[in-house]
C-alpha cells in the first residue's frame, strides 16, 4: 500500500483485502483498498492526504458530501472516500479507549488493540479479520460468506468466541453462528 507509506500514525489495511492478507493468498477480486485509521488521527490523514478529493459518506444515505471542516466528520459519520486521479481509498475512522477498539455499531463490543492490529509476514498492517466478519454479517452478500467460510479454517478458538458472541449481540439469527462452534 505505497500510498500509506509516509502516514506516521497506526493505518491498517480493512475490508475484504483481510481475508485474503490472513489467508496469505488472493480469494477473489476486490474493488478497492479500505483503510482503517483511529479516529483520534484524522486530522494527520486530512494533512497527509492534501491534494486529493475528499469526500465524507453519510451514513444511511447513500450519498457522498464534499469535506469543507472537521465538523463535516462528526458521529456518525466514520468514512472518508479519497480520489486524486485514477487512485481511490476509503477510509474507516474507527474508535479506540485506552487499549480497546470500539464496535462502530455498538460500542459495548470491543477487542484489545493487540488482538485488532495484525501484521502479516512482510510487515503489512492489517484488521484482524474477525473483526471485518462481524461488520459483513451484518448485511452479508456472497462474497462476505465466501469470506466467512475462507476465514473458518483459519481462526483460533479464541477468534471463533469473539466472533461468535459479537454475532449474538449483532445478529443472533446468523447462520454462521452454528459454523462457529467451538
Amino acid at each position: 500500500m505505497n500510498e500509506m507509506k509516509g502516514f506516521q500514525k497506526p493505518w491498517f489495511i480493512a475490508g475484504g483485502w483481510v481475508v485474503d492478507i490472513a489467508l496469505g493468498r488472493v480469494t477473489r477480486e476486490h474493488d478497492d483498498i479500505d483503510i482503517c485509521i483511529y479516529r483520534e488521527d484524522v486530522k494527520e490523514a486530512l494533512r497527509y492526504f492534501e491534494g486529493w478529493d475528499i469526500k465524507v459518506a453519510v451514513p444511511g444515505e447513500n450519498r457522498l458530501v464534499d469535506y469543507e471542516q472537521l465538523n463535516d466528520l462528526s458521529l456518525p459519520r466514520y468514512c472518508l472516500h479519497l480520489f486524486r486521479e485514477k487512485d481511490f481509498i476509503e477510509v474507516l475512522l474507527t474508535e479506540r479507549k485506552e487499549n480497546n477498539v470500539l464496535f462502530r455499531k455498538n460500542k459495548e463490543i470491543t477487542m484489545s488493540i493487540t488482538d485488532f492490529a495484525l501484521k502479516d509476514r512482510d510487515g503489512r498492517p492489517y484488521v484482524n479479520p474477525v473483526w471485518q466478519l462481524l461488520f459483513k454479517s451484518l448485511s452479508p452478500r456472497d462474497k462476505d460468506n465466501d469470506d466467512f467460510i475462507s476465514c473458518l479454517s483459519i481462526m483460533n478458538d479464541q477468534q471463533k468466541q469473539w466472533l461468535t458472541k459479537g454475532l449474538r449481540i449483532m445478529k443472533p439469527e446468523s447462520k454462521w453462528i452454528q459454523r462457529l462452534s467451538v
